[in-house]
This record gives structure tokens, C-alpha cells and sequence, in this order.
């Protein structure tokens, strides 16, 4: 019981990295549309759809993003998810979240 519950462990890490990684490359796609100049709002609808449809809804919620500007040549995205943890006895939820910033061309 306790090898099974190590390597289903593991597995649900790797399901929770490759959420992480799906958040980071939408904040990243996010700041480099703000960067080129897109509007915000158009900006952050292109981060969001940036991860295709890899969301199921029993899993994690969806990825939302938001973009601000913390200096007058830098544009900054933020994005955040949730992930249900559904690992055996454990129930819970992990937030994830990537902040990307990049200066304006």
C-alpha cells in the first residue's frame, strides 16, 4: 500500500507540474502580446486560450490571467488556476500561479 500510494503520488505531481507549466506559458504568452502592443483586454483572452483545451472540469478550474503595467516601459501578466488534489484520502485544492513580465517594444 505505501509503494502504491508513492507512485500514485508521483503521478499526481506530474499532472500538477505540467498544470504549473501550462500557467507559466500562458503568462508568458499574455506579456508578450502586451509587449507588442495588443490591448490589455485582447491580451489576456489570447493567455487564456494560450493552453488549448486542456482543462477538465472535475480537475482544475480554468486559467485566469491579468495584465498591469508596474512600470512605464515593463508590462507584467498574471495568471492563476486552481487544481483539485484527488490523491486517496487527501481533498484538496492547490493554487498555481506565474507572473511574467517583459518590457514594451
Amino acid at each position: 500500500p505505501i509503494l502504491l500510494l508513492l507512485v500514485f503520488g508521483i503521478i499526481e505531481f506530474g499532472f500538477i507540474f505540467n498544470r504549473y507549466i501550462s500557467v507559466t506559458h500562458a503568462a508568458r504568452e499574455g506579456v508578450r502580446q502586451l509587449a507588442l502592443g495588443v490591448a490589455a483586454e485582447d491580451a489576456e483572452l489570447k493567455a487564456e486560450g494560450a493552453t488549448g483545451d486542456i482543462v477538465s472540469a472535475d480537475v482544475s478550474d480554468p486559467i485566469a490571467c491579468t495584465a498591469s503595467e508596474p512600470a512605464a516601459d515593463e508590462v507584467q501578466m498574471q495568471c492563476t488556476t486552481n487544481y483539485k488534489l484527488n490523491l486517496f484520502v487527501i481533498d484538496s485544492t492547490i493554487s498555481l500561479s506565474s507572473t511574467a513580465r517583459m518590457r514594451k517594444e
